[in-house]
C-alpha cells in the first residue's frame, strides 16, 4: 500500500536520490545539483508516492513558473524528473501523481502545465505538441566566416553577469527569474547534463558592454579522460542552450562556439517569434527544420489561460482580437473584426493560441496572431 502526497522539504534529498537511481545510471548523480528548483530547500510543489516504511518510490517534479509573453504574464507549472523505482512501476502510480499535479495547479491559479515529456502518460489525459521552434545546424564550414572583429568573443566573467541578466529578460518570450534564479541555472547547467556534456557561455563584449551572449552546451575537452567516447573529432556536436542579444553578435558567438571547442556541429534552436534572430541563422545558409517546442503541455484552466494570454473580453469588447468563453459546454469563441470562430475544446484552443502554423480557421484570421512563448528546454529547464 502506498500513500500519495506533497513531497516535505526534509524529503528532497530522497526525492534526489531517486532520481539519481532512474537517470543516472551511469554517470554521475547529477539531479540534485542540476535541478535546484526541484531538489533544493523552499515551498515544495512536487508530488510522491511513499510505502509504508516511508520511503519514496516515485516522484513528479512540479515547480511555479512565470512566463513572460509579450506584454502578458502566463502563470504555469513545470513538470519534471518522473521517476518510479523499478520495483514499483505498473502500478500506475505516475498518473496518480499527475492527477494530484494537475489539481494543484488549478488550486494555484496556473493555467496550464509544461511537461518535459511527451509519453502516453500525459498524452492520454490531454497533454499536447505546441508551439513552433526552427532548428538550425551549423557546420564547420560555416565557421570559415571570419568575424568582423566589432567584438571580443569570449567566455562568460562574473563581471558580466548583470548585462547577461537584461540580455536573457528582454525577448518577447522568456521565462522570468531573479538575477539570483539566472545565477542559479547558469550553475546548475541541466541540460549540459541531460546531454552527457558540459556548458560554456560565451558572450560578445565591446568597451561599452556585453552586445550578447550565448549558453552551449559542448562535449567535454580532449583532457578529459572520464569522457573517452566523445573524443571523436567527426562527431563533436554541440547546442545551443539560450541565446539573446544583438543578433548579429549572437550569430557570431555561434561560429565561435565551433571554432573554440571544435565542433563538428551545432544545432541552433529559435523561436518562431524570434524574426530578427532567425534571419541571421537563415543568412549562413544552413539546413534547417521546423519543430514543436520542447515537450508538452497541458491545459488545466482554459479560462484562465485566455485571460492570461490577455484575449478574454466580452460581446462588446472593443478590441480588435478578442475571446469569449461559453460555460455551458466550454466552448470559445474567438472574436475579430471580420468574423467570428468557434473552438469547442481545449485542444483546439491550445493549437490557436501556441502553434503559429495551426490550420484552424481563425488562425487564418489575419487579425489574429499565436501567442510567443520561449524555448521550453532552454536554460530553465525542468
Amino acid at each position: 500500500m502506498v500513500n500519495i502526497r506533497r513531497v516535505h522539504i526534509d524529503e528532497l534529498p530522497m526525492a534526489a536520490e531517486l532520481a539519481n537511481q532512474v537517470f543516472c545510471e551511469t554517470g554521475e548523480p547529477y539531479m540534485g545539483t542540476a535541478f535546484p528548483t526541484l531538489f533544493r530547500p523552499g515551498i515544495t510543489h512536487s508530488y510522491g508516492a511513499f510505502d509504508d516504511t516511508g520511503r519514496l518510490v516515485s516522484f513528479m517534479g512540479l515547480v511555479p513558473v512565470s512566463i513572460a509573453s509579450g506584454l502578458e504574464k502566463i502563470s504555469a507549472f513545470s513538470i519534471g524528473a518522473v521517476c518510479t523505482h523499478p520495483h514499483y512501476r505498473g502500478q500506475r502510480l505516475a498518473g496518480q501523481l499527475l492527477e494530484r499535479c494537475r489539481q494543484h495547479a488549478i488550486d494555484a491559479g496556473a493555467s496550464v502545465i509544461f511537461i518535459s515529456g511527451d509519453r502516453s502518460l500525459y498524452t492520454r489525459v490531454g497533454s499536447q505538441f505546441f508551439g513552433r521552434i526552427h532548428q538550425f545546424e551549423l557546420t564547420r564550414e560555416h565557421a570559415h566566416i571570419e568575424p568582423s572583429g566589432l567584438w571580443e568573443l569570449r567566455e562568460l566573467e562574473p563581471r558580466d553577469l548583470f548585462a547577461v541578466y537584461t540580455h536573457l529578460q528582454h525577448p518577447t518570450a522568456h521565462v522570468e527569474m531573479s538575477i539570483g534564479e539566472m545565477q542559479q541555472m547558469l550553475g546548475a547547467e541541466a541540460m549540459a547534463h541531460v546531454n552527457q556534456q558540459q556548458q560554456k557561455v560565451l558572450v560578445a563584449a565591446t568597451s561599452n558592454g556585453i552586445a550578447s551572449v550565448a549558453i552551449v552546451s559542448v562535449p567535454h575537452s580532449s583532457q578529459d579522460d572520464q569522457h573517452p567516447s566523445q573524443q571523436d573529432s567527426t562527431s563533436r556536436t554541440g547546442s545551443i542552450i539560450e541565446c539573446a542579444g544583438r543578433p548579429d553578435a549572437v550569430g557570431e558567438l555561434w561560429l565561435e562556439a565551433i571554432r573554440r571547442f571544435e565542433l563538428s556541429s551545432l544545432t541552433v534552436t529559435i523561436p518562431w517569434q524570434d524574426e530578427s534572430m532567425l534571419s541571421v541563422a537563415q543568412a549562413t545558409g544552413a539546413s534547417s527544420k521546423t519543430i514543436h517546442n520542447g515537450g508538452t503541455v497541458m491545459i488545466v484552466n482554459g479560462g484562465a489561460l485566455v485571460a492570461q494570454t490577455g484575449l478574454l473580453g466580452d460581446t462588446n469588447d472593443w478590441a480588435p482580437v478578442h475571446m469569449t468563453i461559453d460555460h455551458e459546454d466550454d466552448s470559445y469563441t474567438v472574436h475579430t473584426p471580420t468574423d467570428e470562430y468557434k473552438l469547442t475544446n481545449d485542444a483546439e484552443l491550445c493549437s490557436l493560441l501556441f502553434d503559429p502554423e495551426s490550420d484552424l480557421p481563425a488562425a487564418q484570421d489575419a487579425a489574429f496572431t499565436a501567442v510567443p512563448l520561449p524555448y521550453m528546454y532552454g536554460l530553465y529547464f525542468i
